[in-house]
Formats: structure tokens, C-alpha cells, sequence
């Protein structure tokens, strides 16, 4: 027996993340280097491409998320994070007009909470939180075992909220270490599973601003779990004491006793969730 299969996207600021899923597991993928500044006309090309490669016979649909705000009835993506092209664009519209296949368009950040909450470690939970830290800071909220997106796909843009000299963004993104290091995450990561005691205290420092985010979070959504994805993600063990230090002061200490905060152990949550979305869309 055969099962329709949905070409999915994760569209980041430095990658696209693009793979066919198949009956609830992504069979393929790849992940494409991305240059977000190219035109419009560019972007669109480089996309059609990563769709092609895992384009079938059996493909009934495509399903993306997308770093940004997005009209998901209508599939239209508007001042996409880090693509200066998408101010406005009807993603949807054109991807069903050049394919003639049903398309579905939702915040990145989105798609990956909804694949933690059925395929990961938000899975059993009715209330999670999924919080992405990459090239910027984003978090997506499932409240009683549905994604809760807001009026405008807005909830959980906590990136933008202001914090210290900047905002959110410059301090829980992979941003943060380059801005106030020089150097990046991966490297620094590196330094410090070797001892080096700036780079364990970069991250112990990284914790604490974390800390703050997740505060935010916790008393506006109240959730059992946290699931952090993201590139920083890697380097959850080398942050994580600092979470917790810093949560000491957090007001409700039941709401703390009560909190699971874990990383995500698998790569294509964003891919499974975009596609469990679509699936939604057309029941």
C-alpha cells in the first residue's frame, strides 16, 4: 500500500531544511545552504529547486514554514525575518500556481512546536512550550493540544521583547556570541566542553540572559515543558545550569517545581509539524 507523500520546508535565515514526509515520518531530507539578502527572483528559484528534489509522483501537497508573521488562510508572509525580499508575499499563491498543488504556509517556529508536541519530546504533554534559538529567538505555544498561533501568527514572537542594551534577540540567539565574543556558538561550544573558563562562563552567561526570556514565557503561557530547538540547542549542557540559576528567582516557585525545560533530540521536528499542519487544513 501507498501513501501520499507532502514535499515540507523549514526556512531559516541561513538554511532551508526541506524533506518528504510519508505516513508520519520524514523519509528524506537535506539541508540547503541559504543566502536570504538575493532578490525575490532568486529565492524563489532557490526554492523551487528544494522542492523538485524531493517532488514524486505520490506528492499530494507542500507545507513550509516560514521565520515570520504569516495570514494562514491565505498562505501570505509578511517582513519575513532576515529575507528583505518578503515584506509581503503570497507564498502560498504562487507555489499552488506553479505546482497546482495544495500549498500551507505557517510561522517556522509553529510547525516546530507542533512536530515536538506529536513526534518529540513534547509528546504526552497538553501544554508545551517550543522555543527556537538560531539566527534569532522564537517560540510557538501548544495550550491543551492545539497550537495556539494568535489573531495575527504573532504569539510567541518573545525575541522582539526589550531586554537589557538591545533585546531578546541579541541575547538568546546564536547572535549573542559573536556580538559580545567575536566568535561563534560552535566554536565557543567547542572551547568549552576543552575547560577553557571564558567559554564555560560565555554560556553560563548566555543561561541567565535565557533565564529571563523563558520567565516571560512562563508567566504568560504557564506550560508543563519547554522544548529548546535551534542551533544553540547543541550546546543545551552548556547553558542549561545557568537556566535553572537564574529561574531560582523566578516569583512562583510551584510553577518552577512544576517545569520540565529539555532539548529537542531530533532534526525534522519543523518538517513533520508543517506537515501535520497541512494535513489539518484540508480534513
Amino acid at each position: 500500500m501507498s501513501f501520499p507523500s507532502i514535499v515540507t520546508l523549514d526556512i531559516g535565515g541561513t538554511k532551508i531544511n526541506a524533506g518528504r514526509y510519508v505516513n508520519g515520518v520524514i523519509e528524506e531530507s537535506h539541508s540547503f545552504e541559504f543566502c536570504a539578502t538575493k532578490s525575490s527572483e532568486d529565492i524563489e528559484d532557490f526554492i523551487i529547486h528544494c522542492i523538485d528534489t524531493f517532488l514524486i509522483q505520490s506528492t499530494m501537497g507542500i507545507a513550509i514554514g516560514v521565520p515570520c508573521i504569516v495570514d494562514t488562510q491565505l498562505g501570505v508572509v509578511y517582513d519575513a525575518v532576515n529575507i528583505p525580499a518578503w515584506k509581503e508575499f503570497d507564498l502560498k499563491g504562487w507555489l499552488e500556481a506553479h505546482y497546482k498543488l495544495k500549498v500551507y504556509v505557517n510561522n517556522d517556529v509553529n510547525c516546530f512546536t507542533v512536530g515536538e508536541h506529536q513526534f518529540g519530546a513534547g509528546k504526552g504533554y497538553d501544554d508545551i512550550v517550543g522555543l527556537c534559538l538560531g539566527t534569532g529567538v522564537g517560540s510557538g505555544f501548544v495550550i491543551q493540544n492545539q497550537l495556539y498561533q494568535g489573531h495575527n501568527c504573532s504569539a510567541g514572537e518573545v525575541g522582539e521583547v526589550s531586554y537589557l542594551s538591545s533585546s531578546i534577540d541579541h541575547y538568546c540567539s546564536g547572535r549573542f556570541f559573536e556580538q559580545e565574543f567575536g566568535i561563534d556558538g560552535a566554536t565557543l561550544a567547542k572551547q568549552a566542553r576543552s575547560g577553557a573558563i571564558e567559554a564555560i562562563d560565555a554560556f553560563d552567561q548566555f543561561g541567565k540572559h535565557l533565564a529571563q526570556a523563558i520567565s516571560h514565557l512562563l508567566l504568560v503561557m504557564d506550560p508543563q515543558v519547554i522544548v529548546i530547538g535551534g542551533s544553540v540547542s547543541h550546546s543545551f549542557d552548556l547553558f542549561i545550569e545557568g537556566v535553572w540559576q537564574a529561574l531560582d528567582k523566578f516569583p512562583y516557585q510551584k510553577v518552577i517545581d512544576n517545569l520540565s525545560i529539555v532539548p529537542s533530540t531530533q532534526d525534522n521536528s519543523a518538517l513533520l509539524g508543517a506537515a501535520q499542519l497541512h494535513l489539518a487544513s484540508i480534513r
